[in-house]
């Protein structure tokens, strides 16, 4: 069952009502909320925060989670700690250790009463049978987003409805008891998690608590309740609950005590365990707000986000710090950066190259922009795939490394971090989310630290004879073609950087 667990599409109720006969319009009276538990006393998730004397009505404190062990241990911590609610929100949720830890951990949970709301996006396939049979749990609710029709032919789901599953929800978000949440860029799985996969990410969320995690709750709660989060029950009607000796045979089996605890992954050997422990957690605060697209955007294309976010550029007086994985700036984006760097803002971008790029077409479409981003006085930096992640267990294993993160600096005091890339289909296709939070005393901390951090895991984009090359400023050396990857790869994004395609990327 734990092997199950997947992340699902849902689509408009009404488009699977006709598609599937199974399915019953749901009573639009019928909405769960989220508890209005906020930051009582009583709850056993405050002793984490109870160092800090600051109040949480009115402003945010946040932990960053910028090593992927960081960031499964303070999932853990929250889940095993939730007196009465967890609400999770993902884009992906895997089928491998990480994922099965976590579905274990909820299963738990559920069985001593907290009641569990799980919404997945739908592009990543999983066992029906087996996510309906968690769903029947009393203390346990899964909805997909915006989910296939067919679901054994999902391909052919695809091909014949591809302008509505084309959209999805790219939103990433844990909330547990209304009084922390998790909010950023990962997903759920190995990779994400430095744990055992060929492929490392290296991503960035936050921890918060504070006035950010109700509006957290009520962005979940409008999507859990939209039309387009579909009830498994719906898609799988009549499933039996899931037994307590099938899930402990499956956990033993699974050995998941064991990898957690005992091996190289030790959850007891971080710092971040013994802060949570002693309840000496400290936190950065400041004023800070939830931005997301609305569930409609999947059909009106129309971002909240994106209007929120273009305001909060308009402002910048004279420093701006992206990273995005995924960054493909187009025509008009290209030509704004190079006004702003024209008037005098000090822009860096950061951004993969195309051997830790995941996504060759991506990067195809991003190199056309590279040369006038350059000339007008941009940084760019691109990841090396070889980049050092900093990580207490070094890469586990890990042969490739990839950004993943998805962040802003701004003005030396704005933070902007959550699920958005720099591209067309995070402005236009997927919904998003992000925090924002005012804190001058991180965010120059984390230009402090930059430099060093870009000289040896990046290459520096530079303009030589009028070409692009590539500075590796450790070395010292200039290279005249895209480094550590692939005669097939730069086939690759060549070929996809002339196919009629940037819309979609």
């Amino acid at each position: 069952m734990l092997r199950s667990l997947s992340k699902a599409l849902f689509g408009s109720m009404l488009i699977l009502v006709s598609a599937c006969s199974s399915i019953q319009p749901r009573d639009p009276s019928e909405k769960s909320t989220s508890f209005q538990y906020g930051y009582q006393e009583d709850s056993s998730l405050a002793k984490f925060f109870e160092s800090d004397n600051r109040d949480p009505k009115t402003e945010t404190g946040f932990y960053p989670l910028n090593q992927g062990h960081d960031a499964l241990l303070a999932r853990i911590a929250l889940i095993e700690s939730a007196g009465k609610s967890l609400d999770l929100q993902y884009y992906i949720y895997r089928n491998d250790e990480t994922s099965q830890l976590m579905t274990w951990r909820l299963y738990e949970a559920a069985q001593r009463g907290v009641r569990i709301r799980l919404l997945l996006d739908d592009m990543q396939k999983r066992n029906d049978a087996g996510m309906a049979e968690l769903n029947a749990h009393p203390n346990i609710e899964i909805r997909l987003f915006n989910p296939h029709q067919y679901r054994s032919a999902r391909i052919f789901a695809f091909a014949s409805d591809f302008s509505r599953l084309n959209r999805r929800m790219h939103n990433k978000a844990l909330i547990a008891d209304s009084v922390s949440a998790i909010v950023g860029g990962r997903n759920i799985g190995n990779e994400y998690f430095s744990f055992e996969s060929n492929v490392e990410f290296g991503d960035f969320d936050l921890m918060l608590y504070g006035e950010t995690v109700q509006q957290t709750a009520d962005q979940f709660d409008l999507y859990w309740n939209s039309l387009y989060a579909i009830p498994m029950e719906w898609i799988v009607p009549g499933s039996e609950k899931v037994s307590d000796e099938l899930i402990q045979a499956q956990v033993k089996k699974l050995q998941l005590e064991e990898k957690f605890s005992t091996s190289t992954y030790n959850f007891k050997l971080l710092p971040l365990y013994q802060k949570l422990q002693q309840g000496t957690l400290e936190l950065y605060w400041g004023p800070g707000r939830i931005w997301f697209d609305l569930p409609d955007k999947i059909a009106t294309q129309e971002s909240q986000l994106v209007d929120n976010l273009s305001e909060l550029l308009a402002g910048i007086e004279h420093s701006f710090v992206l990273i995005s994985p995924y960054f493909v700036p187009t025509e008009s984006g290209t030509k704004a950066l190079a006004e702003a760097a024209k008037r005098g803002v000090n822009i860096t971008i950061i951004t993969n190259s195309l051997a830790s790029n995941d996504v060759f077409a991506v990067h195809g479409w991003y190199a056309k922009y590279r040369k006038d981003l350059v000339e007008a006085g941009i940084q760019l930096w691109e990841v090396k795939a070889s980049a050092s992640i900093k990580n207490k267990w070094s890469l586990t294993g890990s042969s490739r490394s990839s950004l993943h993160a998805k962040a802003m600096l701004i003005d030396e005091h704005t933070l902007f971090v959550g699920s958005m890339n720099w591209d067309p289909r995070s402005a236009e296709l997927n919904t998003e989310m992000a925090v924002v939070i005012e804190q001058p005393e991180y965010v120059q901390e984390s230009l402090h630290q930059l430099p060093q951090q870009l000289r040896a895991n990046a290459y520096q984009i530079i303009l030589r004879d009028s070409d692009i090359a590539w500075l590796d400023v450790a070395t010292g050396e200039t290279l005249h073609s895209e480094p550590e990857a692939s005669v097939w790869r730069k086939m690759g994004a060549w070929f996809s950087g002339i196919l009629p395609i940037e819309d979609q990327l």
